[in-house]
């Protein structure tokens, strides 16, 4: 009685796989092959079995891994947010930092600004001071007085 054999192909249709996957199989789990004259691998009828086997253990441990990745996933997940939360905090902290920083730095440029105006003012109440006294002082001294820096008695009165 002659054996009846099948190609990879055969065996990835009859198991729902790839064929790249048969090989595969072959491979890491020494499944018996023969070659055929054109150089495709034939498997025994009887090795169909041992593919379904191996098909069904990495189905279970397929699921196994997605259950444990799921609950692994969680936990990442849960310290990844807590993670995140707290990032989010720092940076809250450095823009309320950064926002104290720029009020401060423009009060001191307002500052700055107001006291050059202050002194600028100054300057513009002396020399307006000087010019009204100089038409004064043009006067006492062409009528022989002393020029006195203080202003005449009555000029301004107090309530």
């Amino acid at each position: 009685m002659t054996e009846q054999y099948c190609k990879t192909k055969d065996i990835a249709l009859r198991l729902q796989i790839s064929p790249a996957t048969v090989l595969k199989w072959v491979k890491k789990y020494r499944i018996p092959y023969t070659v055929n004259a054109s150089g495709h691998y034939c498997f025994a009828e009887d090795t169909v079995p041992e593919f379904l086997k191996i098909k069904n253990q990495h189905q279970q441990e397929g699921s196994r891994a997605v259950e444990n990745s799921e609950h692994v996933s969680r936990s990442v997940m849960l310290d990844r947010l807590a993670q995140t939360e707290e990032n989010v905090q720092i940076l809250e902290r450095m823009i309320m930092n950064k926002a104290d920083d720029i009020v401060t730095f423009q009060m001191v440029e307002q500052r700055r600004k107001i006291e050059a105006l202050t002194k600028k003012m100054d300057k513009l109440e002396k020399q307006m001071e000087e010019q009204g006294r100089a038409p004064r002082r043009k006067q006492e001294e062409a009528a022989g007085m002393p020029y006195s820096n203080h202003p005449p008695a009555g000029l301004f009165q107090f309530e």
